[in-house]
């Protein structure tokens, strides 16, 4: 089943060294007193405690008009506090919503806020506090750390009480981001303990939430579920209705997994009753999907597919590719098990191409890292040379023999920091290298054996084969798949061979790929290549996608052009290549909008080699691509 986590952890939303200020904490008097007290600085105070309790019960449209009014009344007694809280608000009521991006602008103003009026230190630990929470909610570890050991560095400077937790939260989830949970366990309970000290329900909740997450991912599903127990007991308490969902959905998820299935109903409607009510769609689908599994395993089909259905609309919505993944993947085994085999193919294509973007994004995400590392690198090599020259300069004085001496000790040191550099140069370049070819046969081949180990399994269930008409178009596409996958790992290695690294290898290959289509469509095809250009080397890169430029085009003119003459034409002036592809066909609208990926993917190849690619086609005129680059 999908997990959920919590997010709110410990934002910061009343200022308390405020604490003075009279005015009543609960909703009903709040209503009476905003509508009978004078509108000076203390019903300010009031006003944004007021708001903040109508975001807690998700009422959120009223918590905006309060803080429209909130913002009015502090620009009207030019009020510092009162422009914090109302900023505050804007990025709670945000963070409430899920919407974690403008949450973080929110806080980062309030940050400057607290400059502009010179308010108190602890506004401005409140705000470094929901700075590192939301940064972390977005995904930036780094500086959500960063601002989390700013806030410990700044309670312990000024002595601050009482202390905030999330710092201690967000070193135990780098810790659990890294498998070290025993030591996450050990951050997680200091920062329980710090709200018990506080006696904060809302965020005694929140630790507990942690620390269930952990004992579960350890796999004790006994003490999680004790944990989330007495922080659904905590969360409802403190009358916070989104966080009592996620413990309510992380219960139902538990008992689900100990087949425990009325307890695990019962957790999870309740959940889905109180999420809709609050209109938070990104919990909502994960709820959804819960339930989808809690009937599949169930035998509750048509319950089943409902829920599936609804959280796929949900990830399509959200444009959540982790989510549209896995929830196509449930559908695609979910129609394999109640044996409608044409859906579940549907859905596995789904899944597949969802995993390849997945696949993409992680493998973004890893060159990002490698390369911030390599950046690093570099910048301590050039510390490292700096300070040896510095440390030339001073000792220059001493003596000519001295200095000689460290004249050949810096030119070694340097000579070993140029080596190492190029050496670093040459490790990141195959790293990059074998990345490429992995995501290139990722790309390429994954969601093609995928297909074809799916249709297999089809076939198989199928009981007559020899006269199923439909088991015939299954193998069918089984050897068409297969072809595919051939062609593509041949071309692949083809791609990355330095043996080919000329520009004769592409245009053999372009003549072997072109021609035959070409006769079998009734096309006069010509290749027309100037002199001395056969010979012409290529780095791989460039060899690489020129092909595939090229090819594309060519694929295109074949199957949708309709023409009747064709024509490839390589030409070279000085240090520029230009190729073009025209046909005489019925040509197409550059402008329109299409699902096909081919022209995107061309645009972005060129853009990968550094050429200009210019599309030029209209209606019944034919169609010309003009892909031009420079070589060194």
């Amino acid at each position: 089943m999908k997990k959920t986590f919590v997010f709110f952890t410990c934002l910061c939303f009343s200022t308390s060294y405020l604490s003075f200020a009279q005015y009543p904490k609960t909703i009903d008097s709040l209503t009476v007193f905003l509508k009978t007290e004078k509108q000076d600085t203390v019903y300010v105070q009031a006003l944004s405690e007021f708001t903040f309790q109508k975001i807690q019960h998700g009422k959120y449209a009223t918590a905006d008009s309060g803080i429209t009014a909130l913002e009015a009344l502090s620009k009207k007694l030019n009020y510092g506090t009162g422009f914090y809280r109302a900023m505050n608000s804007r990025g709670f009521l945000a963070y409430s919503k899920q919407n974690y991006d403008v949450a973080l602008d929110y806080f980062l103003k309030c940050a400057e806020i607290i400059d502009t009026y010179k308010l108190p230190k602890r506004t401005y630990q409140n705000a470094l506090n929901n700075i590192s929470i939301a940064y972390g909610a977005n995904g930036d570890r780094e500086k959500a750390t960063k601002y989390a050991m700013d806030l410990i560095d700044f309670q312990e400077k000024n002595k601050l009480k009482p202390l905030k937790s999330s710092p201690y939260d967000r070193i135990a989830n780098n810790l659990q981001h890294y498998k070290k949970y025993d030591e996450a366990l050990v951050y997680y309970k200091k920062a329980l303990q710090i709200e018990i000290d506080n006696n904060n329900k809302i965020y005694i909740a929140i630790a507990e939430n942690s620390i269930g997450n952990i004992y579960e991912l350890m796999k004790k599903p006994d003490e999680a579920i004790a944990c989330f127990l007495r922080g659904l007991k905590s969360a409802e308490e403190a009358d916070y209705t989104l966080l009592q969902t996620d413990f309510l959905t992380n219960l139902g998820r538990l008992y689900f997994a100990k087949n425990e299935f009325g307890k695990a109903e019962a957790y999870l409607k309740k959940s889905e009753k109180l999420i809709k009510e609050l209109e938070a769609n990104q919990s909502l689908k994960i709820v959804y999907q819960n339930l989808g599994d809690l009937y599949a395993k169930q035998h509750k089909n048509e319950l089943a597919e409902k829920y599936y259905l609804e959280a796929l609309a949900l990830a399509k919505e959200s444009k959540d590719i982790y989510m549209f993944y896995s929830i196509n993947e449930n559908l695609s085994v979910f129609y394999a098990d109640t044996r409608q085999y044409e859906k579940a193919y549907e859905y596995k294509l789904a899944s597949e191409t969802a995993k390849d973007s997945t696949f993409k994004l992680e493998t973004a995400k890893n060159t990002e890292e490698l390369q911030t590392k390599y950046e690093t690198k570099q910048k301590e090599q050039e510390i490292a040379l700096l300070n040896e020259k510095n440390a030339n300069a001073s000792l220059q004085n001493k003596g000519i023999t001295f200095g000689s001496v460290l004249l050949l000790l810096l030119a070694g040191v340097f000579t070993i920091l140029i080596l190492n550099r190029n050496k670093l140069k040459r490790l990141q370049e195959a790293e990059k290298l074998c990345n490429r070819i992995a995501s290139d046969l990722h790309d390429e081949i994954g969601s093609t054996l995928s297909s074809i180990l799916l249709i297999s399994g089809m076939a198989k269930n199928q009981h007559i084969i020899q006269t199923n008409e439909g088991s015939n178009r299954m193998f069918s596409k089984i050897h068409s798949d297969s072809q595919h996958v051939m062609e593509s790992v041949d071309e692949i290695i083809w791609s990355v061979n330095p043996v080919h690294d000329s520009l004769q290898g592409i245009l053999l290959r372009l003549r072997e790929y072109a021609l035959p289509l070409a006769e079998s469509k009734n096309i006069s095809f010509d290749f027309k290549v100037d002199e001395d250009i056969e010979n012409l080397a290529l780095p791989m890169e460039i060899r690489r996608n020129l092909y595939l430029i090229i090819k594309e085009a060519i694929n295109n003119l074949i199957k949708y052009s309709e023409a009747s003459k064709a024509n490839v034409h390589f030409v070279k002036d000085k240090k520029d290549i230009s190729v073009t592809v025209e046909d005489n066909g019925k040509g197409f609208d550059t402008l329109a909008s299409t699902t096909r990926n081919g022209l995107k993917n061309m645009k972005l190849r060129a853009a990968e080699m550094g050429a200009k690619i210019d599309i030029l086609s209209n209606p019944q005129s034919g169609s010309l691509i003009k892909l031009s680059f420079s070589i060194t």
